[in-house]
């Protein structure tokens, strides 16, 4: 529908710049909506980030999360799924330069957010195992599965903002977090969505196609690989064998 379309552009443009639309009643109708749907993009960036938001303050976000909706506005009408840029967006904002670890927490909060409405798919029962799990059959990665490597513990400092801890536990919490990189699993077990510092053999397990590939891997970086099988399918980290035939390869 080519006039809905060109109806549309010129919609966008006139929201755009309202200030240069000649009709005053229409301007100023033009000017509340754009402040609405502008004061909506940013309050749903408080929703998506809100430890990147406890860690530098208000007001500081604020200033952040408007320069990122002038540049970057949504797309689509799911503010859910808002901010898929975001994290760089913070790690080169020149405000937070003293604070470097902030772009990899934006990072960590971003695939949290992924993993949360990502599709579902039945995870690897143990109970495969029982049953003869074949070592060469395909190993994919559930869909809310996700990894990051940072150089700064933004996992633990994401972890310490979780719950209903007070001021002065969460102070306690912060003072005795260890500066260090960090791996970060991201999963989806019973809908929850869990973050969790990884070392290099899960890791490296994690690299795997088959089991028998992810078991010499996690081997090869001195793991001890039943438990950390265990524990990946624990977290639902993988695909049921049939679901994962269906999209072998697709990792994040």
């Amino acid at each position: 529908m080519p006039e809905a379309a060109d109806f549309q552009r010129a919609f966008a443009a006139m929201l755009a710049d309202p200030g240069g639309v000649a009709d005053t009643a229409l301007r100023r109708a033009l000017t509340i909506h754009r402040n609405t749907a502008t004061k909506a993009a940013r309050d749903a960036l408080f929703a998506n980030f809100p430890v990147a938001a406890a860690l530098v303050g208000q007001d500081a976000f604020a200033a952040c999360a408007s320069a990122y909706v002038a540049a970057s506005p949504p797309c689509e009408a799911r503010l859910c799924l808002y901010g898929d840029r975001f994290a760089a967006f913070v790690q080169g904002w020149d405000a937070f330069a003293s604070a470097p670890y902030l772009g990899a927490v934006a990072a960590v909060e971003r695939l949290v957010i992924e993993a949360l409405f990502a599709a579902d798919a039945p995870p690897l029962d143990p109970g495969a195992l029982a049953q003869g799990l074949d070592p060469e059959a395909a190993l994919c990665w559930h869909p809310a599965t996700r990894t990051l490597a940072t150089p700064f513990p933004a996992g633990s400092l994401w972890l310490a903002h979780q719950g209903d801890q007070g001021a002065d536990e969460l102070a306690d919490a912060l003072d005795s977090l260890v500066w260090q990189a960090e791996s970060l699993l991201i999963t989806r077990p019973a809908d929850a969505v869990e973050v969790r510092v990884i070392d290099a053999p899960t890791r490296a397990f994690l690299a795997g196609t088959t089991l028998a590939d992810a078991a010499m891997r996690a081997a090869d970086a001195g793991g001890d690989v039943a438990p950390i099988f265990a524990a990946l399918l624990g977290a639902g980290a993988f695909c049921a064998q049939h679901i994962s035939q269906d999209i072998q390869g697709d990792r994040p």
